[in-house]
């Protein structure tokens, strides 16, 4: 059997948070919609934690790729040399990155919203409004990301995420 690639705990979190940002996406007001953005939000902390507590060669490691990682991956790319790795590549991991950041920044600005302080600031609504369409465009992303991986490493990166098992995908030379 594979080893698996990523937990049981990774994946709920992964899930959850996407069906709650697309959950939000089309209830975008009242009690439960700020109820799922604070559960979103708890699940990137959930995430976070875990991720930091990782061994260093763990897949699900939360690490901060630098710039000539992600110049070097990008280059190979552009260059045909696709490189499988056990987890997130370097552009895969910022994506990750600035998604938890967006969500986190959503929920703060939520709840802020909710405060006597700032009831009706049209400047925070703004913001929660643009960090929200930024969220769509970094999803989006992601999600061509996920698609342009899975064909030049010949994997199915979704399946792997719902199964937590990598998996490669059959060729008509398989057959």
């Amino acid at each position: 059997m594979t080893p698996m690639l990523w937990s049981p705990l990774v994946r709920l979190t992964h899930w959850g948070m996407a069906g709650l940002v697309l959950f939000n996406l089309f209830n975008d007001t009242g009690r439960v919609h700020r109820w799922g953005g604070y559960v979103a939000a708890a699940l990137v902390v959930c995430r976070l934690i875990y991720g930091a507590r990782q061994r260093r060669l763990s897949p699900a490691r939360i690490r901060i790729p630098g710039l000539h990682e992600v110049w070097v991956h990008l280059s190979d790319l552009l260059a045909g040399r696709a490189h499988p790795v056990r987890g997130h590549n370097p552009i895969g991991m910022w994506a990750a990155l600035i998604m938890w950041a967006l969500v986190l920044s959503l929920g703060v600005t939520g709840w802020m919203s909710q405060l006597d302080a700032y009831w009706g600031e049209d400047w925070l609504l703004d913001l929660h409004e643009s960090l929200a369409q930024s969220l769509q465009i970094v999803v989006l992303i992601h999600w061509a990301g996920v698609a342009t991986m899975s064909v030049l490493l010949k994997q199915n990166l979704v399946r792997a995420m719902v199964t937590g098992r990598p998996s490669e995908v059959k060729t008509e030379q398989d057959n």
